[in-house]
């Protein structure tokens, strides 16, 4: 059954813009004279918990404008939309206020108590490996605190400095393994980190197509091809999953014959379905091929679906029975099928 959840959270900021105007001037004068307080925190926390109950915020000094008003999804694919909707009814910034859906980059390193612990940001080294199939950098850090903390407080230092280095969305988008190293190693400065990451992100890059196979708890084997290098955090609002099989009528996988006839078909199918949703993985089975796909909105995918079906020949070859489609899916913010599929 298809099906397509809705949040009960579907207000894009409405009551927290309504309750900025009366609030800005307070906070930015209380920042100002040091007299940010708990009663003032808790007023954001109630208009903020409005946006959604789980959502995080900070200020910090901004980019452009005096002031920053952040969101931060903390990584959490749902939390990023709601993120998302409300910075898109934010008032154009000024010389005031600026504001962001996640935490950007820090203006300036600085020293962060962690654990009770003085991190000076600016000591943190760090060595980084290129992940070409998953189009990440894997990082493994050093700071000479850190012979001094327990594991806990070592991470939690390391994600801080990430954050305030590069901002939560290059972190999510760029890092991918983080290591702790308990000696000094040499390696990249926070600029020289920071730089290399510009660099790896400006970099041409297609799609990472990887192959595998998959054993079900049947015993069956399946073929799977994906999409290592798809990025949750590049396509914020695709938050439904869904899957398209093509049954040939024969319990195998398609002959040498056969194979060249279904890749071009499969060609004709992207090519009509476009920019309306992302093709994610394929998974061929003997008898069948499935195609998963994430998409912002399967009604818009419908014509390009149906329009496939028509043009698509009876049958796969002649001689074999008529081809049957099968569609299904739902809502899937968290892309779990992916994990399902053994490609995260």
């Amino acid at each position: 059954m298809f099906s397509i959840g809705r949040s009960r959270f579907d207000d894009s900021g409405k009551e927290f813009w309504k309750w900025w105007p009366s609030a800005r001037d307070r906070i930015a004068t209380s920042i100002v004279s040091g007299t940010f307080d708990n009663r003032l925190a808790n007023e954001v926390n109630k208009y903020v918990r409005r946006v959604h109950p789980e959502m995080a915020w900070e200020l910090q000094p901004g980019q452009q404008a005096s002031h920053a008003f952040c969101l931060s999804p903390e990584g959490d694919p749902e939390r990023r939309q709601f993120a998302l909707r409300w910075l898109t009814n934010a008032p154009k910034p000024d010389a005031t206020w600026e504001f962001h859906a996640s935490k950007p980059p820090a203006k300036s390193l600085m020293t962060l108590m962690v654990g009770g612990a003085a991190f000076d940001l600016h000591e943190m080294v760090a060595i980084t490996s290129r992940n070409e199939i998953r189009q990440l950098l894997d990082v493994r850090l050093w700071h000479p605190r850190f012979a001094e903390v327990d594991e806990q407080t070592r991470m939690q230092a390391a994600f801080l400095y990430l954050d305030h280095l590069l901002g939560e969305d290059d972190v999510e988008r760029w890092i991918g393994a983080i290591e702790l190293l308990d000696a000094p190693a040499g390696g990249r400065t926070p600029a020289e980190l920071k730089a290399e990451v510009a660099r790896y992100a400006a970099e041409p890059r297609e799609a990472s197509w990887i192959n595998g196979e998959r054993t079900r708890p049947d015993g069956q084997v399946e073929l799977v091809i994906g999409n290592a290098g798809l990025k949750r955090i590049d396509y914020p609002f695709h938050d439904t999953w869904v899957w398209v099989q093509m049954l040939w009528g024969a319990d195998r996988y398609p002959t040498d014959h056969e194979a060249p006839i279904l890749e071009d078909e499969e060609d004709e199918f992207l090519r009509r379905m476009g920019d309306r949703a992302i093709l994610a993985s394929r998974v061929t089975v003997p008898g069948s091929r499935t195609w998963h796909f994430v998409s912002p909105d399967f009604e818009k995918m419908r014509p390009a679906i149906d329009g496939w079906a028509a043009w698509l020949p009876d049958s796969l070859t002649p001689g074999l029975p008529q081809r049957r489609l099968k569609i299904d899916g739902g809502s899937d913010v968290q892309w779990s099928f992916l994990r399902e599929l053994g490609l995260r």
